[in-house]
């Protein structure tokens, strides 16, 4: 059943995402799919709307999920500088960041932030994890490495020798290895980035109507008592 079903004229809802396996994923046939994707559909399967999703590079997504009317986005996370810029619907799923490198790189000696900053760290452009280490004092040209899609970021790893670390979530690590038939223990975690869990949201424009915010909250936390947010994380092994 439709919540709030007395919302009789079915607005269409915009989202937009990033290709960011196995969170997102454009396929084959240019459906996207993924473990978020799966936790987004099953919640707008209970509202009235009607929706498309699109994947696009995270910069122009981050644009067009602030600024236009009726237009979503996921995943993203919640920071001082982005609270303003959105209204906030609920966590989709929680992650932890690392520094990752070849596991055969005994040259690596690293026991803290600042250690890192005399290597090279290959970033996604605008990413949380771009910002986050601008902040924390890292240069874009010294020691941060900027790339614009996250496909390749293994590879990268492997056949770039002036890179020493990309930053990514585990989850993500065993799904490109995997994906790309790469042996996992080709790669080590060196250090974790954030001190605490990161919840990576489900957020709209501040264009979107109040009701439809609270109407995609409602059923965002209907999926997560009625046990089918569970199912779709214990489907992805996760």
């Amino acid at each position: 059943m439709w919540l709030f079903a007395w919302q009789s004229c079915a607005q269409e809802l915009y989202i937009v995402t990033e290709h960011l396996p196995p969170y997102q994923i454009l396929n084959d046939d240019n459906q996207v799919e993924g473990l978020a994707t799966e936790i987004i559909r099953a919640a707008l399967e209970l509202t009235p709307y009607k929706y498309q999703i699109h994947i696009y590079p995270w910069s122009r997504a981050f644009v067009m999920g602030s600024k236009n009317v009726n237009t979503c986005i996921y995943l993203i996370s919640n920071s001082a500088e982005r609270a303003k810029h959105f209204q906030w619907v609920a966590p989709i799923v929680s992650t932890n960041d690392y520094f990752i490198a070849l596991s055969n790189r005994t040259d690596i000696q690293v026991s803290n932030i600042e250690d890192i900053k005399n290597y090279k760290i290959a970033v996604l452009k605008d990413d949380r994890t771009h910002h986050l280490l601008l902040r924390l004092g890292f240069e874009e040209n010294k020691n941060l490495y900027i790339i614009n899609n996250p496909y390749s970021m293994l590879k990268l790893l492997i056949t770039r020798k002036n890179i020493d670390f990309i930053v990514t979530d585990t989850v993500m690590l065993k799904y490109r290895a995997k994906f790309n038939n790469i042996d996992l223990k080709l790669f080590e975690i060196y250090f974790k980035l954030n001190k605490n869990p990161v919840n990576l949201n489900f957020a709209c424009s501040l264009n979107t109507p109040l009701k439809t915010i609270n109407t995609l909250k409602a059923a965002i936390n209907t999926i997560k008592e009625n046990g089918a947010y569970q199912k779709i994380l214990q489907k992805w092994q996760l």
